[in-house]
């Protein structure tokens, strides 16, 4: 009977301890959201109290960064990654159903999520390249902003879904604009 409450007691603690262990693996599954090689910027100065991961300028240059005519700012890093912010609905519906209804392009959607959207557009028997492109839906408070792949470039899927990474790194920043009475 001891023997039997022995091993019992072994099978509990192996349980418990094995349980520990797999939630420990979801919380650094979580904290791992950091983009290696990435640097995060303040988009403040340009007027989006947020921040964002961009590839670091020690290895892909300096980011350019520039506030358009139309109020979006724009954000390339070497010749891989250029990204469009720009505050909107994020009707990610909409921007499905104008791909469909597109009379130019044929499009294909690669990779859909709750608040992005991965897709090519093609002109068929054109000989044009193909072009990849993402949409990312972005929520700060109550602020929507709608982020995209500049659509002048001309990106790999895989640089499409970098781009896309580290547009899900958006997050709202404080700023220092409190003046003392």
């Amino acid at each position: 009977m001891k023997q039997l409450a022995y091993i019992l007691s072994a099978f509990l603690l192996i349980s418990f301890v094995s349980c520990g262990d797999k939630s420990s693996d979801v919380t650094e599954d979580v904290e791992m959201v950091e983009l290696k090689g990435y640097e995060e910027i303040n988009l403040s100065k340009w007027g989006f109290n947020m921040s964002v991961m961009v590839p670091n300028a020690e290895e892909n240059g300096e980011p350019q960064i520039e506030l358009t005519q139309m109020g979006s700012v724009q954000i390339i890093v070497g010749a891989g990654f250029g990204i469009e912010i720009m505050y909107g609905e994020g009707d990610i519906e909409l921007l499905k159903t104008d791909l469909k209804e597109d009379l130019v392009f044929s499009s294909e959607i690669l990779k859909e999520e709750e608040n992005a959207l991965v897709y090519t557009q093609d002109i068929p028997d054109s000989g044009v390249k193909t072009q990849h492109h993402f949409f990312y839906k972005a929520q700060l408070g109550e602020n929507i902003y709608e982020v995209r792949d500049l659509m002048d470039g001309e990106y790999g899927e895989g640089m499409i879904e970098k781009m896309l990474a580290a547009a899900k790194t958006i997050k709202a920043v404080e700023t220092a604009n409190k003046e003392a009475v």
